[in-house]
């Protein structure tokens, strides 16, 4: 039926051309109206070409010429086209015409400019105002997300008089529509009572719920939050009137507002309603995508995959991006990162959010490396082959984040100057984010930097959070508290994450008092009820100070039930202290929600070997093995160059291992020789046993990419000794660094005399000079 149909306009076309080229010279005012209007929606160019051949021939202009002409206008979303007839229309004197008015007045909508509309609509003469004219200014006012003045022309309209003088209420379907997509276009809780008010309308005046309007209603209600009002409105449109697009509306609903496994049941009921069954389309297809990207099921992934393979292999086989986009995303955050990058490459034509949606991929996956990458590829590619392919702030906030995950100092001075260059960083998102990125890569000067010279305007609460948090995790808790209290007195309101930033920050510096302070003005100042990980920050800040009782009772007696991070932070502080009697109390807690947990069986087998408690050491062991459990390796980054270098404990993968062994022999026995160097285990131990664990301590996986970046200082340095001596070495870990690694550390950092910033998983530490920015306290 579709190669009928194609095959009849193409000789409709065919006719209509020839019939141009052979009586142009006889065509009159009708027949080139006629021609504008044939094509004004589908052929807007063509339109327009006609119009301007029409002038050629001095064929006079009439008021049916132009309601076509702005017709085509809009179709093509272009000012300068509008403006141009608009100037027309004034020459000839037509502009107070109603139907060229009330066109030009949507043009101008379409077109993006509100305020034009709203301009051209004020200046109609009272009588020729009619019920087209206020829907068309009242679209222009939602289609530009003007919601407040779209609802006041509304009330306008209702009490006006109409061109015949009667009275010009018109509420009807389509104005009422424009008031419902101005609703989804504002979205929050305002926008949801005003769309909930424009249903009752719609109820009120009998007006029922057909499709169009329907569709409508269930797009306001989900992207206003509410899908149970969307849910209602789908099943309010008869099954038989259904169409894709309110399948399409109620499934992209369910995925926004993260009812992923909802979005996946209705595509079910979708293609299986019998003779009711609605057939997907490319926008279907592209919201399952989405749906099963949310939910991270690896299986789900691949029926999804298999079914748009055998039913749509249209989408894939015609190479669309967005599908395709859309298809990688989903493989990725469903963590098959090698099948995504595989869709990725035969993309052709590449824009920036399949580029954005690759680059996330990887640094979603716990793959910075590869997302920097990546990036790299992307700015070379697109100068190369000609294609001007921009990272937008999407691109750059994945980009950041995966030079945060790593410490890449280098990388991340790059991608600040980039966003500078590029004028990103005015983005209040991409401020906050190099804010954290700084932070994280060791350099909180550069961050406050970054935080001094945003403008005013440009900050937020997330702003202000991000560098909170960064001189919490640098034990600048003094400054963190100073930055707060400066962000409540400029009138910002802390959120959860403020808080939780502060109560960090409280905990790394010790600062129990002025935390606990915090903590209770969250309800007292703001009607803020803590969660779970505002009552571990508290928890962890008093057991780090040795309060373990008073942390024991904060979880006993809060009113949420306490989780296993809460314990965690519990058990941690006994460890720290410890206190063996109650990390057997929090031990059962423990064992009781999970079983299986890696990293608390580890932290209660340190405990009980810092005790000299052996069998209990030994159980726990047992335990880890019988059960197949495995402790997380310690992972250390540096960046050399623009090389991100990784290193596991005892790890001899690198080229140069050999040399890597060799340089750290030789700087453990200049640390033993210059400190008389010994552990702090504070275990009394024979000075054997001591050797024994200086001997398993010394590859882990800090100390090798400490040697490795002293081999790559010394091989690249050429320059005079007290430029190289400034050269701090940077080094990421993924988990704590243990107290023997600690001590160590501190002592090379005299020896070398040179910086050595660590970052754990907990904080940075800065080393100088035999003394460490945490003060032991950790």
């Amino acid at each position: 039926m579709k190669k009928i149909n194609q095959l009849q306009n193409n000789v409709m076309i065919g006719k209509t051309r020839r019939w141009y080229h052979c009586s142009i010279s006889h065509k009159d005012t009708f027949h080139w109206n006629s021609l504008i209007a044939k094509n004004a929606t589908q052929n807007p160019q063509t339109a327009l070409t006609f119009f301007t051949r029409m002038q050629a021939h001095a064929v006079p202009s009439n008021n049916f010429t132009f309601p076509a002409l702005l017709k085509a206008c809009a179709a093509l979303r272009r000012l300068l086209p509008t403006l141009q007839v608009h100037a027309y229309l004034t020459r000839l004197g037509l502009a107070a015409d109603r139907f060229s008015a009330a066109a030009l007045v949507d043009a101008y909508g379409k077109c993006g400019h509100a305020y034009y509309a709203a301009q051209v609509f004020d200046e109609m003469p009272e009588g020729s105002v009619d019920v087209v004219s206020w829907t068309a200014l009242i679209s222009a006012y939602s289609s530009n997300g003007c919601v407040d003045e779209a609802f006041q022309a509304f009330g306008r309209m209702r009490w006006m008089r109409g061109w015949d003088g009667s009275e010009c209420c018109g509420v009807d379907v389509v104005s009422l529509g424009a008031l419902v997509s101005a609703c989804a276009v504002g979205c929050g809780s305002n926008c949801l009572r005003r769309g909930s008010a424009v249903h009752g309308l719609v109820v009120k005046y009998g007006f029922g719920v057909s499709t169009h309007l329907g569709n409508s209603m269930v797009h306001m209600y989900s992207a206003c939050k509410d899908v149970g009002g969307a849910w209602r409105v789908f099943n309010g449109i008869p099954i038989e009137q259904r169409d894709v697009v309110s399948w399409n509306s109620l499934i992209s609903g369910f995925t926004l507002n993260g009812e992923a496994e909802r979005a996946l049941r209705t595509f079910e009921d979708m293609v299986s309603e019998g003779t009711s069954a609605v057939e997907p389309n490319r926008v279907t297809v592209i919201a399952l995508l989405k749906s099963c990207a949310e939910l991270g099921c690896v299986e789900t992934s691949s029926w999804v995959h298999e079914y748009i393979s055998s039913r749509h292999s249209s989408l894939l086989v015609a190479k669309d991006v967005v599908v395709l986009t859309a298809l990688l995303d989903m493989h990725a955050r469903c963590g098959n990162l090698a099948l995504a990058r595989e869709i990725f490459d035969g993309v052709e034509g590449k824009n920036v959010v399949c580029w954005s949606a690759m680059i996330a991929g990887y640094e979603q996956g716990s793959c910075p490396e590869e997302a920097l990458r990546l990036f790299r590829q992307m700015l070379m590619e697109g100068n190369m082959v000609g294609v001007e392919v921009k990272p937008n702030a999407v691109t750059l906030v994945s980009v950041i984040a995966a030079c945060s995950r790593l410490g890449a100092s280098r990388s991340a001075s790059m991608i600040h100057k980039y966003a500078v260059a590029t004028g990103l960083d005015q983005d209040a998102r991409i401020a906050s984010a190099l804010i954290d990125m700084c932070a994280k890569c060791g350099d909180i000067e550069h961050g406050r930097q970054v935080f001094s010279e945003m403008d005013e305007s440009t900050r937020t609460v997330v702003s202000w959070s991000s560098m909170i948090g960064a001189e919490g995790i640098h034990g600048e808790g003094k400054r963190a508290l100073e930055l707060f209290s400066e962000m409540r007195t400029g009138g910002y309101e802390p959120n959860e994450i403020t808080y939780i930033s502060v109560l960090s920050a409280c905990s790394h510096a010790g600062l129990v008092e002025q935390g606990k302070s915090c903590f209770n003005s969250m309800e007292k100042d703001y009607g803020m009820s803590p969660t779970g990980k505002h009552y571990a920050c508290l928890v962890d800040l008093l057991g780090r100070a040795g309060h373990l009782d008073e942390a024991h009772n904060v979880i006993l007696n809060m009113p949420i039930k306490a989780d296993l991070a809460l314990w965690g932070s519990l058990l941690a502080a006994c460890h720290l202290h410890g206190n063996c009697k109650l990390g057997e109390i929090v031990e059962k807690k423990i064992l009781s929600l999970d079983s299986n947990s890696v990293g608390h069986h580890v932290l209660l087998a340190n405990m009980y070997e810092d005790a000299g408690r052996w069998d209990d050491v030994v159980r726990m062991r047992v335990e880890l093995r019988r059960s197949g459990l495995r402790k997380i390796p310690g992972q250390s980054f540096i960046e050399i160059g623009n090389e991100v270098y990784s290193f596991m404990a005892e790890d001899r993968s690198h080229p140069e291992s050999e040399m890597i062994y060799k340089e750290l022999d030789g700087l453990d026995e200049r640390v033993r020789k210059a400190a008389k160097y010994v552990t702090e285990t504070g275990l009394n131990v024979e000075d054997g046993d001591i050797a024994g664990l200086i001997l398993r301590c010394k590859y882990h996986s800090e100390r090798l990419a400490i040697a490795f970046g002293l081999i790559m200082i010394d091989r690249h340095s050429t320059c005079s000794c007290s430029l190289r001596t400034a050269t701090p070495i940077r080094i990421t870990k993924n988990l704590r660094v243990c107290r023997d690694c600690h001590a160590y550390t501190k002592l090379v950092s005299k020896v070398i005399d040179r910086e050595l910033i660590v970052r754990d998983a907990h904080r940075f530490h800065h080393f100088r000079d035999g003394f460490c920015s945490c003060g032991d306290y950790w």
